[in-house]
């Protein structure tokens, strides 16, 4: 439903910025890959193992998160509030989403080598100690 509205209000909503048609398309583009790949994984064209699901579903809270931040983004736009924060919001969530959409788009090429690949870097951080 939030998806609708995103999409409704950018469509609805005249002189859009160069800034929101680039948001909108990242959005857009980045849902497709997520699709692709849920569709990939529920066929069993990627493997299902606690690895694959793992980064499909990342990026499907980070696709969520960006996508829920242009909402709030929107609606600031319409009451003619202040955007200036949401801005940095949207941005830096997009940010977030980005890596992972070329984790997604890996694991879809070749799900073993991206698996082994988060496997052994999970690995490594361990052995520093640094947070997973």
């Amino acid at each position: 439903m939030k998806r609708i509205l995103v999409v409704s209000l950018l469509l609805l909503v005249a002189g859009c910025s160069n800034w929101e048609r680039q948001t909108f398309q990242t959005l857009s583009a980045s849902k497709a890959v997520l699709d692709q790949a849920q569709a990939d994984y529920t066929t069993r064209t990627i493997p299902q193992t606690h690895c694959a699901e793992a980064i499909i579903n990342d990026g499907k809270a980070a696709q969520t998160a960006a996508v829920d931040a242009m909402v709030v983004y929107e609606q600031l736009k319409a009451t003619k509030g202040s955007l200036t924060a949401q801005t940095v919001i949207v941005t830096a969530d997009l940010a977030t989403l980005a890596p992972m959409v070329v984790q997604i788009q890996a694991l879809i090429a070749n799900p073993a080598v991206t698996c082994n690949a988060a496997a052994d870097q999970k690995a490594i951080e361990k052995l520093k100690g640094t947070p997973q």
